[in-house]
This record gives structure tokens, C-alpha cells and sequence, in this order.
């Protein structure tokens, strides 16, 4: 009897932990697809020299990538033939200080063929521990870029230059999603 009733024990244990993994592996997804925004303090000096009714687009990568950053610059080229009508700048933030800017521009001419895009190079030690707050792999020591772990996300900064969001993926829907969270329309 008694060991029956450790069987049960154990048994609606395993039950209620199921439960609740299942239950936060479904509340990831369904809010982990979803954009955020913060207040960017840097962003209206930042990129003054930017058109007042352009949307800017970066990405955050390592330069000699040949996984993860080839799949997000592809997503940038086809963001930008998708929607011409958008006004938009591109950016691919550098997220390792030691880079030259000869190697940066190597990486980069490949892509420049498809898609306008430059190189943004954080300028301040603020603009890093942002960047690195909003999750981008900035690698403090060299040996760090050797991992390859940087994420996926995509920073957008909307032509009032205020807040900058994240978004997880670049499509039409995410798109469509930022238009109504800041109650704008592109036609």
C-alpha cells in the first residue's frame, strides 16, 4: 500500500511537472515571436544623418559569418524588394571591436551587390551595453567570436528615431505587426 501511494505521488509529479514545462514551452513561442521596443537616449543623434522619413533597419552579425548572418541579410534583401514603398536604411552593426575596416568591407561587398547596406559600428561604450541589453553577441575578447553564438533578431528604428524594437524574425507579418503597435501605415 505504501508503495503504491509513492507510485501516485510520483506519478501526478511527473504529471504536474509535464503540465507546466508544456504550459511555458507554449508561452515562449507565443510570446518569444513577438517584437519589443525600448527607448533608444541615442538613437535621433545617432543617425541624424538620416532622411527624416526613413525606417532603419540592423543587424547585428559577425563579420566572416557564413550561418547565421547570410540568412538575415538575405532577409533584409528581400524585406527591401517586398515593400519598395518603405523608405528604409540598412545596417549591419559590427558587433566585434577588433574588426578592420578593410575585412568589414570584404564581408560586406558580397551583400552590397543585392542590397544597400552599411556598416554601423557602435561609438560609445552606452551604445555597446545597449546593444548588448537588447541581445546582441557583442564578444568582449576575440576568442569569444570564435563560438559563433550571436542571435537572429533584427533592431528597427522607426523615422521618430525615439524607441528602437526588436523583432525575432523580418517578414510581412512582423512588419504589419510594428505598423499597428505604432499605429502607422505605409502605402
Amino acid at each position: 500500500m505504501i508503495k503504491s501511494k509513492k507510485f501516485f505521488q510520483r506519478f501526478g509529479l511527473l504529471i504536474f511537472a509535464s503540465f507546466l514545462l508544456i504550459s511555458l514551452s507554449l508561452a515562449i513561442v507565443y510570446f518569444g515571436g513577438k517584437s519589443r521596443s525600448v527607448d533608444c537616449t541615442f538613437c535621433t543623434e545617432r543617425f541624424k544623418t538620416e532622411p527624416k522619413d526613413v525606417w532603419i533597419w540592423i543587424y547585428p552579425g559577425l563579420v566572416g559569418c557564413g550561418k547565421k548572418c547570410p540568412l538575415a541579410l538575405e532577409a533584409l534583401r528581400r524585406f527591401g524588394e517586398r515593400f519598395p514603398e518603405v523608405k528604409s536604411s540598412f545596417y549591419f552593426l559590427v558587433t566585434d571591436p577588433s574588426e578592420s575596416e578593410e575585412t568589414i568591407e570584404s564581408y560586406l561587398a558580397y551583400y552590397q551587390k543585392s542590397l544597400e547596406i552599411k556598416a554601423l559600428r557602435p561609438e560609445s561604450e552606452e551604445e555597446i551595453l545597449f546593444y548588448r541589453k537588447l541581445g546582441a553577441y557583442m564578444p568582449i575578447h576575440p576568442s569569444l567570436k570564435r563560438r559563433d553564438e550571436h542571435g537572429t533578431q533584427f533592431f528597427l528604428i522607426p523615422p521618430n528615431r525615439n524607441k528602437m524594437h526588436l523583432l525575432p524574425k523580418l517578414g510581412e507579418k512582423e512588419w504589419l505587426e510594428i505598423q499597428r503597435e505604432l499605429g502607422v501605415g505605409i502605402h
